[in-house]
């Protein structure tokens, strides 16, 4: 499973808005897609606000970051009978 999201900070290190997803993995059910956009979430917002100098809040406030997550685990197969 990959996923990409793109969000921004502001200067104060709070996330602007709802990180936008730009790529999941095709022909993954919506379940999937939920459980590791919701993981996503949450590991942002445990983050935030995230520490900055005043220069580096400065510097990247607004703009644009992506970030992606791959998961290339091997997930375990349902037995079968």
């Amino acid at each position: 499973m990959q996923m990409s999201v793109r969000f921004a900070f502001k200067r104060s290190g709070e996330v602007i808005a709802r990180p936008v997803m730009t790529y999941a993995t095709p022909d993954t059910s919506g379940e999937t897609r939920a459980a590791y956009r919701e993981a996503i979430d949450a590991a942002l917002s445990r983050c935030a606000p995230l520490p900055l100098t005043k220069g580096l809040g400065n510097a990247i406030a607004g703009k644009p970051i992506n970030i992606r997550y791959v998961d290339n685990r091997a997930l375990s197969q349902p037995a079968q009978p």
